[in-house]
């Protein structure tokens, strides 16, 4: 899954919980995929961060 699929899938999550159209024995997994996503998101930053770290440093 690529950092844009993450965001875009995230960002239809929160707007399903924001409309309430996801049922409530589903909000708890919906929740935990969501703090997943935001994971996963993060770690790609970070990742990213540090390649034009390095990136920059080399010069």
């Amino acid at each position: 899954m690529t950092y844009e699929e993450a965001i875009n899938k995230l960002e239809t999550l929160a707007r399903q919980m924001e409309q309430g159209s996801v049922p409530v024995d589903e909000m708890a997994d919906r929740l935990r995929e969501a703090q997943d996503l935001i994971k996963y998101c993060r770690e790609r930053l970070v990742k990213a961060d540090e390649a034009v770290k390095e990136i920059l440093d080399s010069k």
